[in-house]
């Protein structure tokens, strides 16, 4: 038979490892903006490897190496510099802004799973998870990524099943706090 004082103790046990599983989950959200979205085919990386110099390495700051395999965080450099590579400027600030807020929704989203806030984790973890959704339909009806040159990176899962563990996570938490308030 337990004790109210152990299912108390439990509770608070089952609490503290949702929260930590939550930290996890916000982390690989903010992770997710740095790993590749964007993963070069084969011939595309063989390709890239035969240039000596990419054409607009100095106006991205960037090598072909780093063109191999693109995050979301490249893509906002790439973007913000897509007016001085001919793009209209309207095109830049649109794409700059969408692509950087996934990362600042991520940050958002982890900051909040730190000071332990379950219901904030939820709606920034759907909204990451919207937003990269947005952006891998919006990047395949442009042709961008799947191309002859691209395939998805890891990224886009990642965001997937971070931003849903995330999201249960929270509501575990949730659940959990309702419970030790009626013990």
């Amino acid at each position: 038979m337990q004790t109210e004082g152990s299912g108390v103790e439990k509770t608070k046990q089952l609490s503290t490892i949702a929260a930590a599983a939550t930290i996890v989950a916000a982390v690989l959200l903010v992770a997710a903006f740095f790993l590749p979205y964007a993963a070069g085919s084969q011939e595309f990386r063989d390709g890239l490897s035969s240039m000596s110099l990419n054409p607009y390495s100095e106006t991205l700051g960037m090598s072909n190496q780093d063109l191999a395999d693109i995050s979301l965080f490249e893509y906002v450099r790439i973007y913000s510099s897509s007016g001085e590579l001919g793009m209209s400027e309207a095109f830049s600030m649109l794409y700059t802004a969408l692509t950087a807020a996934a990362g600042v929704l991520g940050v958002l989203t982890l900051l909040f799973a730190l000071v332990r806030k379950p219901i904030p984790v939820v709606v920034f973890s759907v909204l990451t998870v919207a937003l990269s959704l947005l952006l891998s339909w919006d990047f395949e009806d442009r042709g961008v990524i799947p191309s002859t040159s691209y395939d998805w990176g890891v990224a886009r899962w990642v965001y997937l099943a971070a931003g849903i563990a995330a999201v249960a996570l929270a509501i575990w938490q949730i659940v959990l706090r309702r419970q030790s308030k009626r013990a």
